[in-house]
């Protein structure tokens, strides 16, 4: 998936899928921060592994793999 949205620091992409992280506040966003957590916590527990990779203000992708 992918969008031309904000954005994130890729320095803080360790971060990402941890509940409640948020990289914006949420006057910009709204959401609690825990739906990329659910997104690991599912895709982890099939086997598979989840990522994301972005540039501020020029969006960001997301891609994840599920064993066959």
């Amino acid at each position: 998936m992918q969008d031309n949205g904000a954005g994130f620091d890729m320095h803080k992409a360790k971060d990402l899928f941890g509940a409640f992280q948020r990289f914006h506040n949420a006057q910009q966003f709204e959401g609690t921060g825990v739906g990329l957590s659910i997104v690991h916590r599912i895709i982890q527990r099939h086997g598979g592994r989840v990522w994301a990779e972005a540039e501020l203000d020029k969006g960001a992708r997301f891609h994840f793999i599920l064993p066959a």
